[in-house]
């Protein structure tokens, strides 16, 4: 049986190291035996700490090659208002884009009413990889009105997409609404953002404003559920 007292002090020294950067993500933990040494622990005790670090996402056991430190996840503010590369930059990221298209169409319904279109009206619509670090992190489709951002093919789709909206159009995002839906990847999906088929992902619209309340990118996004994680700060 393990001993409780002496597994959870096992398990907290680990969380300490891992949640303090003493330990780095992708850092390979000692092994089961080398605790039980280090701690003078049963091979039960040990495995027990090991499991309760992987439960809370801290560490995960590779087949055949051992167990390493977990590689955090991106913080996203859901109280602060700002794009992918800006979020990238805060916490440390370099932040890339994969080009994948950009077309001119009629919108369909929802978007149009979204965007509050008129019949007749068009819009961009651009798709992009956002990658940090080098890795893929999220997929999204954004949809603009053609009538404010004319000629936006000929800019550089992979940069920044709010500094071009801000330095070639004079359009600055105000407010936004946002949802969250947990999903699984379908095949597509999973090739995209190069991910198991059925691994967990956070589809996320959102449909943000400039300061005159208008309507200006409605935009849905696919984010890796293993890279991410959310914070909001409340108020009472």
């Amino acid at each position: 049986m393990a001993n409780s007292a002496l597994y959870y002090k096992i398990f907290e020294y680990y969380k300490k190291m891992i949640l303090t950067n003493q330990m780095q993500s992708g850092q390979k933990m000692p092994t089961e035996q080398e605790v039980c040494d280090i701690f003078n622990a049963s091979r039960i005790t040990t495995r027990h700490a090991f499991e309760l670090l992987a439960n809370q996402g801290l560490i995960v056991k590779v087949q055949g090659k051992g167990t390493f430190v977990s590689e955090k996840k991106a913080d996203m503010q859901l109280n602060v208002l700002q794009g992918f590369s800006l979020e990238m930059a805060s916490i440390g990221k370099e932040p890339t884009t994969i080009f994948l298209n950009i077309q001119l169409t009629v919108p369909s319904r929802k978007i149009a009413s979204k965007l509050d279109l008129s019949e007749g009206s068009k819009i961009y619509v651009l798709e992009r990889i956002r990658c940090a670090d080098g890795v893929k992190m999220a997929y999204e489709k954004v949809h603009m009105p053609f009538h404010l951002i004319p000629d936006l093919e000929k800019h550089d789709l992979t940069k920044s997409l709010y500094a071009t909206l801000s330095s070639r159009y004079q359009i600055e995002p105000y407010k936004a609404n946002q949802t969250i839906e947990a999903t699984l990847a379908n095949q597509k999906q999973a090739e995209m953002l190069e991910v198991k088929v059925n691994s967990p992902l956070l589809a996320i619209e959102r449909l943000t404003y400039d300061k005159n309340n208008r309507p200006y990118e409605f935009t849905e996004s696919l984010y890796r559920g293993d890279k991410y994680k959310f914070t909001v700060t409340m108020n009472n």
